[in-house]
């Protein structure tokens, strides 16, 4: 037909997965092709990352704007709880799988879409996000600056780990914390922020040992260490 746009065959390739695409181009030998379908496919992720990121971002200024801080709270800590608490669950148990709980860890970390940089001492696990592909960009991004900016969070309260002027996405660090410990007695991981936040690197901590985690991080959240 002389008026449509797409051949038949066309059709058929924009219907495609890319990962079946890129697949394709693997088996095929095509090592330049292979890689420009990867970047498109990074691409296509970091785009539908960020869509969600934003409107989730948005969704909680409106409801700190509306409600205020209290309502907030008590929002965030029962969404984070929907998506926290069965990751949490679903990681081995026993004391002898921590290496294993900390990779998985990292591989749902690596969904962020940016460079991790993880070390090891003899008493924790470091990953520093470099940067944070979500809190961290959109500071960056400067999504909280301007007339349609992101909401902040002026108060230094528990939701903040008691710091002024905290950006409203990054509270939810708080939330998956206090989550933890409410659901298992202690948290699995816990957050130190940057010191300029979208400038430096924040750092989550997995302690090898959870009893040997320092009640400074309970006392900041308005809990106690059991």
């Amino acid at each position: 037909m002389a008026d449509r746009f797409f051949s038949d065959e066309e059709l058929r390739e924009m219907g495609k997965r890319t990962v079946d695409r890129l697949t394709e181009a693997i088996d095929a030998g095509d090592g330049e092709k292979a890689k420009k379908i990867a970047k498109r496919m990074y691409n296509e992720f970091l785009g539908m990352h960020d869509l969600y990121r934003n409107w989730i971002t948005a969704t909680l200024s409106e409801v700190a704007r509306r409600y205020g801080d209290e309502a907030l709270d008590e929002v965030m800590v029962e969404g984070v709880r929907a998506w926290w608490k069965p990751i949490v669950e679903s990681l081995p148990k026993d004391p002898e799988s921590m290496p294993a709980r900390i990779k998985m860890f990292a591989a749902g970390l690596q969904g962020h879409l940016q460079p991790l940089e993880v070390s090891e001492d003899d008493e924790k696990v470091e990953i520093k996000l470099c940067p944070c592909g979500s809190g961290g960009r959109l500071i960056m991004e400067g999504k909280y600056e301007g007339e349609d900016a992101f909401h902040t969070i002026e108060k230094p309260q528990p939701l903040t780990y008691g710091r002024p002027d905290y950006p409203v996405y990054c509270a939810h660090e708080y939330a998956m914390e206090r989550v933890d410990i409410e659901e298992n007695g202690r948290p699995f991981v816990v957050v130190e922020p940057a010191a300029r936040l979208g400038r430096d690197y924040c750092s989550l901590i997995v302690y090898k040992d959870p009893d040997k985690i320092p009640a400074s991080y309970y006392e900041r959240i308005g809990m106690k260490k059991p």
